[in-house]
């Protein structure tokens, strides 16, 4: 399920409520490159892990989605796989 507590709309001014609401501009500005900040705690959504970041001088916040490692070796891995092959050939 995919829920945020942001309200996107430039009708209203920017609010900061956390952990409850955030109202956010549509469309972020030139400052909100040096003006993001993490709110509030690390989330979890569906196995994956967000925080929501939002500028100190405009409002505009977005979900920061952390990447999630990769395994240390999946199944089906290329190691396996050519093992399998090279036995077919042999």
């Amino acid at each position: 399920m995919n829920t945020t507590i942001v309200e996107y709309t430039d009708e209203k001014p920017p609010l900061n409520n956390y952990p409850s609401r955030i109202v956010s501009p549509t469309k972020g500005k030139a400052c909100c490159a040096r003006n993001m900040e993490q709110i509030g705690g690390v989330q979890g959504e569906e196995k994956r892990s967000y925080f929501y970041r939002r500028c100190r001088v405009c409002g505009y916040t977005v979900r920061h989605f952390i990447p999630t490692p990769p395994p240390d070796r999946p199944s089906g891995s290329w190691e396996d796989e050519t093992s399998r092959l090279l036995k077919m050939v042999a």
